[in-house]
């Protein structure tokens, strides 16, 4: 589970970080199979360069130009559905919040049962939630579900066409082995060659060492894709 911590008062961020350490250290002694990466930010600018990646959001904002319920409210309007705690100190406003914005309040000086209890929260609502894949374009980033997702081409050295079920074609600027290691979680798209990501329930047949889609293109496989793609 990807953690995100953003507070800009320091000394919070390194405690909540100590004892974030601690609790999921301890979980992962118990359950190996579920990891936990933390990452930190003093300010929302770095945070909401790549929101989508996270699992899990704990806030709190003192002295930025933004209050802590206004970046809440900018991941859900961004598409984020992941788990919010909001984790109020020197300034509370969580009384400003509303049903619809789908937040834990997590209060300052944090208590360890209450953090625990936060966690599984997240947990679980993870194992429930329907994984998407997060599209990068050029100007902002599309979710999408793995049946959305058709297939995305390589165009350039870093630049790839990603084709939706919508009729959408989004140009991105990134390398198809940076998309195919974010489609891991799927079980249909597939990485079928150095210049192609696919669904496979987007592919129209097979060949000898080759594939056609349902929109009439054809690309070069190998035998083993091909396997993959009858399995």
């Amino acid at each position: 589970m990807h953690i995100a911590v953003c507070m800009d008062v320091a000394p919070d961020r390194k405690q909540l970080e100590r004892l974030l350490g601690r609790s999921t250290d301890a979980r992962i002694a118990l359950d190996p199979s579920v990891p936990y990466y933390i990452q930190s930010y003093g300010n929302k600018e770095a945070l909401l360069a790549r929101p989508f990646m996270y699992d899990m959001f704990f806030i709190d904002l003192v002295n930025d130009d933004v209050t802590s319920v206004e970046l809440i409210r900018k991941l859900r309007n961004l598409g984020v559905t992941a788990t919010i705690v909001m984790c109020p100190s020197r300034v509370d406003l969580s009384g400003e919040l509303t049903p619809e914005d789908n937040v834990l309040i997590l209060k300052q000086p944090i208590q360890k049962d209450r953090l625990e209890y936060v966690l599984d929260r997240a947990l679980a609502a993870n194992t429930e939630r329907k994984p998407k894949l997060d599209i990068r374009g050029k100007h902002k980033t599309d979710l999408v579900y793995e049946e959305d997702f058709l297939y995305a081409e390589k165009t350039g050295e870093m630049m790839i066409e990603a084709h939706l079920s919508d009729g959408r074609v989004i140009q991105c600027f990134e390398t198809l082995d940076s998309l195919a290691r974010r489609c891991d979680k799927f079980g249909k798209i597939v990485c079928m060659s150095g210049n192609l990501i696919a669904n496979k329930d987007y592919v129209a047949s097979t060949g000898f060492g080759s594939l056609e889609l349902k929109d009439g293109k054809k690309f070069r496989v190998t035998h083993k894709v091909v396997r993959e793609i009858k399995s």
